[in-house]
């Protein structure tokens, strides 16, 4: 053991003695090549901590790895008391590639990671109907009955969870996260458009017939796809419920990493200036607050509007009579039932 901790202190001061080493016309820094292999290894750590299995669905949950993270940087910062080398440069250049779709090396990152779980395991999950959104928890509430494997979804869901993603991914990873959830409302939007189009005309008899209860009734039963609509505005639901809590996270995490850079998007949001006002709302959304008309996803609608379709706005008319004569239906589902603690 004391051989080796001789040799490292040897090779250490050497790479502080020489900086660079010429062999015939190549220049070999070997400073940098320490601090490039550190910053690789630092970010196939940083993935690997979060344990993703797609087979089984699992994955660490966001404070535990934020734990995990935090401890492998201070190990590497005793790096510096041996060799003269920026770590914090090594820092800031892994953990900001984590915050992209992929990183340098065309591999997965740690937001794409949980952007994918998040949006693909844990939605669907709830959307199956035995997890449900509470809003005095500020989280997603197993209902597990009994004698099921339990899967506890405020353990990856509540307020300490999604801010330690948030702290974990930073605004750009949430932007992702954000930008994958409006694609999947706006998936559900274009489904939600084709039922409504082929109960079309079912649709504008109960929009003209709204105070004649006989008709209403009589036309209600010609109306196809019901669950299947009700099944689709409760996962639109279900996304912008997720969002809200995710974008609440984002909001206390700069509140305390930046608040005076905060406090400057919050005054451009009142003060808004005159012009465009969806350059301040991109702006205002990136840092978690809410807008009133939300920029990501008027994007992602936007994205797949048909040209031709002519009948856009008689469409979400009738998506909201569709609506608004399913719910008695919801209402009368044995799942549905109001629980105060929830």
């Amino acid at each position: 053991m004391d051989k080796l901790h001789m040799a490292l202190t040897e090779l250490c001061y050497a790479l502080n003695y020489c900086s660079t080493i010429n062999v015939w016309e190549y220049t070999f820094a070997p400073r940098e090549y320490l601090h490039q292999h550190l910053e690789n290894r630092f970010a196939r750590a940083l993935v690997g901590m979060v344990m993703f299995n797609p087979d089984t669905s699992e994955i660490a949950k966001p404070s535990e790895l934020l734990a995990s993270v935090r401890a492998y940087m201070n190990v590497l910062q005793t790096v510096e008391n041996y060799v003269h080398i920026d770590i914090t440069r090594v820092f800031n250049n892994a953990l900001l590639q984590q915050t992209q779709q992929i990183d340098s090396h065309g591999e997965k990152t740690v937001a794409a990671l949980y952007t994918q779980w998040y949006s693909e395991v844990l939605l669907r999950r709830v959307s199956a109907g035995n997890i449900c959104f509470s809003m005095n928890q500020r989280a997603f509430i197993s209902l597990t009955a009994e004698g099921a494997i339990p899967f506890n979804a405020e353990e990856f869901s509540d307020i300490n969870e999604l801010r330690a993603l948030a702290e974990l991914i930073g605004p750009y990873g949430m932007k992702l996260l954000n930008e994958t959830l409006m694609w999947h409302i706006a998936s559900q939007v274009q489904e939600l458009k084709k039922l409504v189009a082929g109960n079309k005309e079912v649709l504008v008899a109960l929009r003209t017939n709204f105070d004649k209860p006989e008709i209403m009734k009589e036309q209600f039963r010609k109306l196809q796809h019901v669950d299947n609509v009700l099944q689709r505005m409760t996962i639109v639901g279900v996304i912008l419920s997720f969002r809200q809590l995710a974008q609440g996270a984002l909001v206390d995490v700069l509140e305390e990493r930046i608040p005076f850079l905060l406090s400057s998007i919050l005054d451009f949001r009142h003060h808004l200036p005159s012009g465009d006002p969806m350059v301040v709302s991109e702006m205002a959304s990136a840092a978690g607050l809410t807008c009133k008309v939300d920029p990501t996803l008027a994007a992602a609608l936007r994205n797949q509007k048909n040209e031709t379709d002519e009948d856009e706005h008689l469409l979400a008319c009738l998506l909201m009579v569709f609506v608004a004569v399913s719910i008695p239906k919801l209402a009368r589902n044995d799942n549905s039932f109001y629980r105060a603690s929830l």
